[in-house]
């Protein structure tokens, strides 16, 4: 796990890489969290069904005990087409 700053950004970033699950009404994606901060995440998927703007349900378990899984409501605020795949900037509505 690494922790960047961008001077851009007010909130640090960490970097991961962990299974996540994204939930839009019975549409379930399964993805990578690339990074997490306070506010949001970018996402990796292979899936075309979600789009920029969806409000979605996402739950990252770290499989630790220590740290309770992360349950949140998102909004998409990016979706960038990548080689294999998509690239999905998340802003957290509500933290569960």
């Amino acid at each position: 796990m690494f922790f960047t700053q961008n001077d851009k950004r007010s909130f640090h970033r960490m970097e991961l890489e962990l299974p996540i699950e994204i939930t839009k009404g019975s549409v379930v994606v399964k993805g990578i969290c690339k990074d997490l901060s306070s506010t949001g995440m970018l996402i990796t998927f292979n899936d075309a069904s979600l789009q920029e703007g969806d409000q979605v349900h996402i739950k990252l378990d770290t499989e630790d005990e220590r740290f309770p899984p992360l349950d949140a409501d998102a909004t998409l605020l990016r979706v960038d087409a990548q080689d294999i795949g998509f690239s999905v900037a998340v802003n957290f509505l509500s933290l569960k």
